[in-house]
């Protein structure tokens, strides 16, 4: 029989979550994209965001979840310390949306268009995405204590160098080239509070015992930022004629786009973010965050295939081998040649199984020298004696 050199990992309909997440994320990019209509409105988009973002906690009211974890010892200390972990949410967030509209406004690839952008971690060159899942491993190790072998580094390396030849096919260093100090700094502080507040929400789920329905302060923190430039909108006195470009686009909403639009853009936008956001939470809550890179990679590259000119089409070769390197790395497949998966975590788990039944083999074998048969009959074994004969069967009524 012949060995196959790649094989498929750990099975299991989890698995289908960041795939998931990768379809909807790129259902959004197109919804942004191609919605009819080519105006925006800041406080309407916030609202709809936050109120998806919020609908998380009524998922355990959907499926009928419980928190099966109220009963842990430690639960008792975390409720001491909640606000405090729930103050470092809303910070970490903060500074990581803050720093989300720095980058916004300091890249001109971005700037030109930011309407039709629903993530700008992944827009741009492929270097963002090796540099994020650089971050990625290196805070994993550092929070989760998650530790890494040879395929991991592996793919790791094939991942990196794979991207670098696809930005060199695309001349996207060119743009990076054309970049400041300041904007590239940037983007390297923005996509690791990236990692961060991934961790920080993984680190709530897993060592805090939070479930994962309870993560849901990022919508407070939208809804409360969209009433704060709503009621700036409603006192700002020039309010059309405004400098301010987010003021003016408000009032113009309502005389250039029809009604009908407006509530369907809204509505959808709010069914999109939740989905979106519970498919998010639900891949942080059942995996490693690195599995985000999938609802990065994907979407990213159908965004190149309709934006980049055909001649330019043979990166797809670079994209795919990329994209097999990463699930390498996540351990979806395997390298099953050279004992590179010898230390995936199915193995791994697989060893444990088969070293635990061998110990209760040899527990059962050891156990005492009476072994009971039907509750009347024991057979005594008796150690001394090497021949079988020396082992009888005996009735306890008689011994009795």
């Amino acid at each position: 029989m012949v060995r196959k050199l790649i094989i498929i990992g750990e099975v299991n309909k989890k698995y289908l979550l960041p795939f998931l997440l990768a379809i909807i994320t790129l259902v959004l990019n197109m919804f942004i994209r191609y919605f009819p209509g080519n105006k925006d409105n800041v406080v309407l988009d916030l609202y709809s965001t936050s109120l998806g973002y919020l609908s998380v906690i009524f998922i355990p009211y959907i499926f009928k979840l419980t928190n099966k974890d109220t009963n842990l010892p430690k639960v008792k200390n975390i409720q001491k310390k909640k606000c405090l972990h729930y103050f470092f949410l809303v910070l970490i967030f903060i500074i990581y949306s803050v720093m989300k509209a720095v980058v916004k406004n300091t890249r001109e690839d971005l700037s030109k268009d930011s309407s039709k952008i629903a993530n700008y971690f992944t827009q741009g060159p492929f270097l963002y995405l090796g540099i994020e899942i650089i971050f990625l491993t290196i805070v994993s190790i550092i929070v989760i204590k998650y530790k890494y072998y040879i395929h991991h580094y592996i793919s790791l390396a094939a991942f990196i160098i794979l991207g670098a030849v696809c930005d060199a096919v695309l001349d996207n260093y060119s743009e990076i080239i054309n970049y400041s100090f300041f904007t590239i700094l940037m983007q390297f502080v923005s996509i690791f509070l990236d990692v961060i507040n991934y961790y920080y929400q993984k680190y709530m789920m897993e060592v805090l015992y939070y479930p994962y329905w309870r993560i849901f302060t990022l919508g407070i923190i939208l809804f409360f930022s969209a009433t704060l430039f709503l009621i700036f909108v409603l006192i700002y006195k020039d309010k059309a004629d405004s400098n301010t470009a987010f003021v003016t686009e408000f009032y113009l909403y309502f005389e250039e786009v029809h009604p009908g639009l407006i509530i369907g853009k809204q509505l959808l936008n709010m069914v999109i973010y939740f989905i979106y956001s519970s498919l998010l939470i639900l891949n942080i809550y059942y995996f490693n965050p690195n599995f985000i890179l999938i609802s990065f990679q994907l979407p990213k590259f159908v965004d190149i295939v309709i934006d980049q000119k055909k001649e330019k089409y043979y990166f797809l070769v670079f994209f795919v081998l990329q994209f097999i390197s990463l699930l390498i790395y996540l351990e979806i497949i395997e390298l099953n040649f050279c004992k590179l998966n010898a230390n995936t975590k199915r193995n791994i788990e697989l060893r444990g199984i088969k070293e635990l039944s061998m110990v209760n083999e040899r527990e059962s074998i050891n156990t005492g020298s009476e072994i009971d048969i039907d509750g009347d009959y024991y057979i005594n074994n008796i150690e001394n004696e090497k021949e079988s004969e020396n082992t009888e069967m005996l009735s306890k009524k008689d011994e009795n």
